[in-house]
């Protein structure tokens, strides 16, 4: 708390368990040409507003992996893994933590899920179309 230091208590896979996956390497026009069809690229990481749960977005997998977070200890506990969009992005949570917007990078729609507070469980409840591109998503309220 006095200086900001951050210490490792857990790590976790936001993949499924029986992913084939593999931690990839440097990607961009100066890094080396390879196979990166397996390689883990992940995108976004968000907590539920209460703090009890985590969401990672897996791109080459497209999906959301769920975790429960220990309050005491900050330990990750994976939940399971739901399919979305091709590519999901900049995924948000919803301010009250009960809804959740993915858009897919290249999936050209975002699908809309109902967070079960008690299992941290994606339930879809809508699909939409964006455009080309979509990769990023703000919630914004009006009070």
């Amino acid at each position: 708390g006095k200086t900001g230091l951050l210490t490792e208590v857990s790590t976790a896979s936001a993949l499924p368990p029986d992913s084939k996956l593999v931690p990839g390497g440097p990607r961009g026009p100066n890094a080396a040409k390879r196979d990166r069809d397996n390689d883990i690229w992940a995108s976004d990481i968000h907590v539920t507003p209460e703090g009890r749960l985590l969401y990672a977005a897996a791109r080459t997998s497209n999906s959301i992996g769920a975790f429960s977070v220990d309050a005491a200890t900050g330990k990750l506990t994976y939940l399971g893994s739901t399919s979305t969009e091709k590519q999901p992005r900049g995924f948000r949570i919803d301010p009250t933590g009960r809804y959740m917007v993915v858009p897919g990078e290249k999936s050209h729609t975002l699908s809309t899920y109902a967070i079960d507070p008690s299992t941290g469980a994606l339930k879809p409840i809508g699909k939409y179309p964006t455009g080309k591109g979509s990769d990023w998503v703000e919630i914004v309220t009006f009070d």
